[in-house]
């Protein structure tokens, strides 16, 4: 009997601990500077010491040595620092960084990038329909990297090199 309360024990005491942890992961706000912009999509904040390695949800951003990629990682130093950041997890990658939404005031990082036309919308990795449809918006408009009428997709570029 002691062990099956022990073992009871053990398991709300492991349950707590998830329940705390995936907590964690949703919204985060307040006090987050840029710590590192390593490219458009993919940044470190800090806050009270804490470092969080993020990775935008839903795009891909040119890579190094690609046609925008210097414009998309200004984009993005530039708009994260115009504001309280924000972010929303959705996962974490196979490196460790947060996967997420990123707001910095009312406005939707992932979104602006599309928008700008300085990400493609990774459909791999999301279905969202508005993300579709500001790509969509920006080919259409030949805004950004779409002046290209065949720019590379970064996941085809990291193939060839």
């Amino acid at each position: 009997m002691k062990q099956k309360n022990l073992l009871l024990t053990l398991l709300l005491l492991l349950t707590a601990v998830l329940i705390t942890v995936i907590l964690r992961l949703d919204t985060q706000s307040g006090d987050y500077t840029v710590l590192h912009v390593a490219d458009g999509d993919s940044f470190t904040l800090t806050k009270e010491r804490e470092e969080v390695e993020i990775r935008l949800f839903g795009i891909d951003c040119p890579e190094r040595k690609q046609p925008f990629y210097r414009k998309a990682e200004r984009f993005t130093r530039t708009v994260l620092r115009e504001g309280e950041i924000r972010f929303t997890a959705v996962d974490r990658d196979r490196y460790g960084r947060v996967v997420a939404w990123v707001y910095v005031d009312s406005l939707c990082l992932n979104e602006e990038l599309l928008r700008n036309g300085l990400a493609w919308h990774y459909k791999r990795y999301s279905d969202d329909a508005n993300l579709a449809r500001l790509e969509d918006s920006a080919r259409t408009a030949k805004t950004g990297l779409w002046i290209d009428p065949n720019p590379i997709p970064p996941w085809n570029y990291r193939k060839l090199h």
